[in-house]
């Protein structure tokens, strides 16, 4: 399990490779597009409370636009996931197919799936991650000061979230291979390092924004700098899954064959 966190970790440096090999530039800007989508019901959000603000009295404008940015920031993980499914299914299969070597065809109709796939996944994990965390907090709550028994609490909440982030990002590349639902997730139960490994890298750009929230950029850019970064590390690490999963299949498929020469050799002596 330690190995495969560490093999989704360094995955991301081997997929920058491939993002420039492949020559995947057309799915930043569509990225960037969708990056738009995510950020435009909060600009509009807080130019509505600003407007309300100078209508009614005593009405605290900066107080609920703050809350609207909080609430974005915190679920920014798995919306981002969520608006961004049609590039990441877009981009996992056309690694996957010219990993293989084969010729990529577009179809519409698969991509919808795709799409509806990758959003039930996500929200699938945003209920799990969410359900998990709630449940150890509450444990926390009612447990005595104690710094080790806190201390592990915390590094469990870090892997349950990088786990089903790992998760959501994992699926795109094994939707490709027309895994059925219950298949993957038997594939992440039996290969939970390799989610955590992914979901890590992604869960680690989220804190590092929410940590530097307002200091890396101006506070009222910081929500849009969260998004991007945020975006393109999912980007890479989607590319990262296929890689994983083509590597995955790819050592399956020789030993099983090996299997098969060796229980043809046996049978014939």
């Amino acid at each position: 399990m330690f190995a495969d966190i560490i093999k989704g970790i360094t995955r991301y440096v081997d997929s920058i490779r491939f993002f420039f090999k492949f020559r995947l530039y057309k799915y930043l800007f569509l990225l960037l597009f969708l990056l738009l989508i995510f950020a435009f019901p909060v600009v509009i959000f807080d130019y509505i409370i600003t407007k309300i603000s100078g209508i009614i009295p005593y009405f605290n404008a900066q107080k609920y636009s703050l809350l609207t940015i909080n609430i974005a920031a915190s679920l920014s993980g798995f919306l981002l996931l969520l608006i961004l499914s049609p590039v990441f299914s877009l981009v996992s299969e056309e690694v996957g197919v010219k990993l293989s070597e084969q010729t990529y065809r577009f179809s519409p109709v698969q991509l919808l799936k795709d799409i509806i796939r990758g959003i039930k996944i996500s929200l699938r994990n945003m209920f799990y991650q969410y359900i998990g965390i709630a449940i150890i907090s509450t444990v926390l709550y009612f447990l005595p000061e104690i710094q080790l028994i806190h201390l592990t609490g915390n590094v469990l909440i870090i892997l349950i979230t990088a786990y089903f982030y790992g998760f959501s990002i994992l699926d795109y590349a094994m939707e490709n291979y027309r895994m059925p639902y219950r298949d993957s997730v038997q594939f992440v139960h039996q290969n939970p390092g390799l989610a955590i490994g992914l979901g890590s890298v992604y869960y680690l750009m989220i804190s590092l924004n929410t940590i530097f929230e307002g200091q890396l950029v101006s506070e009222h850019f910081s929500v849009y700098w969260s998004a991007f970064s945020e975006a393109i590390v999912a980007f890479i690490g989607v590319i990262a899954a296929s890689v994983l999963m083509f590597e995955k299949r790819k050592k399956n498929s020789i030993n099983n064959n090996h299997i098969e020469i060796t229980v043809k050799q046996n049978e014939k002596t």
